[in-house]
């Protein structure tokens, strides 16, 4: 008997590891890309478009070609692309990166402060601080991850490079000009009347909320990729395609096959394998998010409870950035119309009080009861704060006087005179 020694390499495991981690961190859009550009170079890969309406109303020709749509078609879409090269460290680094997108409004604002998010994460204030200020200056258009309006205008300001000493002094008391006027501003601040309308003029050329830009969401006018309906209690999550193209795998060739056919044949059925696990933690995220939000279906947007994509994560067992890239640009159709899933991760409206009532829950009450209110005797914030409490919707002051703002209602001194 005689003894060998051979060494014998083996790719496949790894390599079809590494399609799953790709194929689950991919956007829709930058799957279909992805799927094209394979189909072109394997011969194994069939590619084809899947058949439905894409248009609801109106005449097709007045629509643009959505499938031809280059540019990110979101705001989270959009910073998630700026931010790639954070994200690739992975670690503490992805983690932080992460968790203030998730944080991001639709004004491009930061939902809450460094000091909230680190005690959430269990960091330290200073860690979340630095990675904050790496992304506002990774960021493009500036201003977005901003934590309030003074903020946002100083780092265009920066951007463009026309931050000096006398315009700090102005964006630190800029919130005097809605209650006092120019006069206020002109006496806090220091400076002459025609220094203060110098830089006041250079602000109104500023954006003062970057992410409303991103607010069209091109990816409205294409098919949902999940439809909600009822089923005898609850209500049922059934996933359609995520992209827009469905692809299958040629059996192998007869006879024989030259090493290259054989590993063609082998990537297209690991793309293929991590294609059925992509969509599998699609069914899995939305089946949970539909089971927590089941209340919303029946009753409408006041019934949303608070919901993280840190808690789905959790519930799911996936990664959080896994969770993150299923939910984007992600589509679904309920009886309430059709919406994007991250619509259904509402926020608390009082970040520190788990368990409390939802954002949009909140907005809708106060919504109401600024409608009802009579005019000759406006309440106040702290009278809304109670009213929403004798509801069962307990909430500060101040939550509800940034609410107010962001329904575009005035302070109760003003809505008096106005009346």
């Amino acid at each position: 008997m005689s003894f060998s020694t051979r060494l014998q390499i083996g790719q496949a495991p790894v390599f079809r590891m590494g399609h799953v981690i790709n194929v689950l961190q991919m956007s829709g859009a930058e799957l279909e890309d992805h799927l094209m550009q394979a189909a072109r170079e394997n011969p194994f890969l069939v590619m084809r478009r899947r058949r439905n309406a894409v248009v609801r109303a109106g005449n097709a020709l007045d629509l643009p070609d959505v499938d031809r749509a280059d540019a990110p078609t979101s705001l989270f879409d959009h910073v998630l692309r700026e931010l790639a090269g954070l994200l690739a460290h992975g670690g503490a680094m992805e983690r932080l990166v992460l968790a203030l997108v998730e944080e991001l409004e639709p004004s491009g604002w930061l939902g809450r402060g460094a000091a909230e998010i680190a005690a959430e994460l269990g960091l330290a204030e200073t860690l979340v601080a630095q990675a904050l200020r790496l992304v506002q200056h990774r960021i493009s258009p500036a201003g977005l991850f901003a934590r309030d309006l003074a903020e946002c205008l100083r780092l265009q300001l920066e951007d463009q490079g026309l931050r000096d000493a006398e315009i700090d002094k102005l964006l630190d008391c800029l919130e005097l000009l809605e209650t006092g006027g120019l006069a206020a501003l002109t006496e806090a601040t220091g400076l002459s009347g025609d220094r203060v309308e110098h830089h006041l003029a250079r602000l109104r050329r500023l954006d003062p909320k970057p992410g409303v830009r991103f607010s069209t969401d091109l990816t409205l006018l294409r098919a949902p990729d999940v439809r909600v309906e009822p089923r005898g209690d609850g209500w049922i999550a059934i996933v359609k395609p995520t992209f827009e193209t469905e692809v299958s795998v040629l059996p192998e060739v007869t006879g024989g096959s030259s090493p290259e056919l054989r590993l063609a044949l082998k990537q297209a059925r690991a793309l293929k394998q991590a294609l059925d696990l992509r969509k599998g933690a699609l069914e899995q995220i939305m089946h949970y998010m539909v089971d927590v939000q089941s209340d919303y279906f029946r009753d409408g947007p006041e019934a949303l409870h608070p919901l993280s994509r840190s808690v789905i994560a959790e519930g799911t067992g996936f990664h959080l950035s896994t969770v993150c890239r299923v939910l984007n640009g992600l589509l679904v159709e309920g009886p309430h119309g059709i919406f994007e899933a991250r619509m259904l991760c509402a926020q608390t409206a009082s970040r520190g009080a788990e368990g409390g009532p939802s954002k949009p829950r909140v907005l809708s009450r106060l919504r109401a009861a600024l409608s009802e209110e009579s005019p000759a005797c406006p309440l106040s914030d702290q009278g809304l704060a109670d009213r929403l409490c004798a509801e069962g919707l307990r909430v500060s002051r101040r939550v509800v006087a940034k609410y107010r703002h962001e329904l575009g209602f005035a302070p109760a001194s003003q809505r008096r005179l106005r009346a």
